[in-house]
């Protein structure tokens, strides 16, 4: 691996454990409304899309034409759930304390429910001006687009960014940007990961900490 520039770190997930209880929220919406859906499918085919995705691929999948009401009161119910359940992934504080380099969070959610997050969850400190959302530009991921942005805000070529990604989505997007990326296997199994092109995969933030440690220490040896 080439020397590390910059760490880019995916927000759901990844930085905060929000995954299961935005996927639940939806899951009962999208019942509610008719789609015969089911949490595994939700958490298999869905999970590292945007919302504007998942819309297109449960009317593509399942035929149903979701009320003209139905976002806003999905994201009414999401940031209820979210406000009183988000944490911060297990160690993942830890690990941006020790981090030497530059570092930023590029997600496919909206910049504001990031930024909520982050901010429910204490990290906010950490990424204030930092923060990229793939809403923001014409392409979410699997497109490479929010992680060439990240790099080019920071002036980094993107061979020398590192990338922390937890879904086929995200690690897809990854390599097309032409980075390499750490895949978490705390939700997606570790060969979907290794599949969609993640050099190393993890289950645990503590593990990552220290192969980012031994990382950064060769670099500079």
């Amino acid at each position: 691996m080439q020397v590390v520039e910059l760490i880019i770190f995916d927000c759901d997930g990844v930085l905060v454990d929000s995954e299961l209880i935005v996927n639940r929220v939806f899951l009962e919406a999208l019942n509610q409304a008719g789609v015969p859906i089911t949490l595994n499918h939700l958490l298999e085919r869905f999970v590292g899309h945007s919302l504007e995705q998942c819309l297109t691929m449960v009317h593509d999948q399942y035929g149903v034409a979701l009320g003209s009401n139905f976002v806003a009161e999905y994201k009414v119910k999401r940031d209820l759930a979210l406000a009183q359940q988000v944490r911060a992934v297990d160690g993942v504080e830890a690990l941006i304390n020790q981090l030497t380099i530059p570092f930023c969070v590029a997600s496919n959610s909206e910049a504001q429910k990031v930024h909520t997050m982050l901010t429910l969850t204490g990290l906010i400190g950490y990424f204030a001006g930092k923060i990229l959302s793939a809403t923001d530009m014409s392409k979410p991921k699997p497109a490479p687009d929010v992680y060439l942005k990240a790099a080019a805000m920071f002036g980094v070529s993107p061979a020398h960014c590192l990338v922390i990604e937890d879904t086929p989505t995200g690690v897809k997007a990854a390599v097309a940007a032409g980075m390499p990326v750490f895949g978490y296997a705390a939700l997606t199994p570790k060969q979907i990961l290794l599949q969609a092109g993640a050099a190393h995969t993890f289950f645990s933030m503590t593990e990552i900490q220290q192969t980012i440690s031994d990382l950064l220490i060769k670099e500079t040896s």
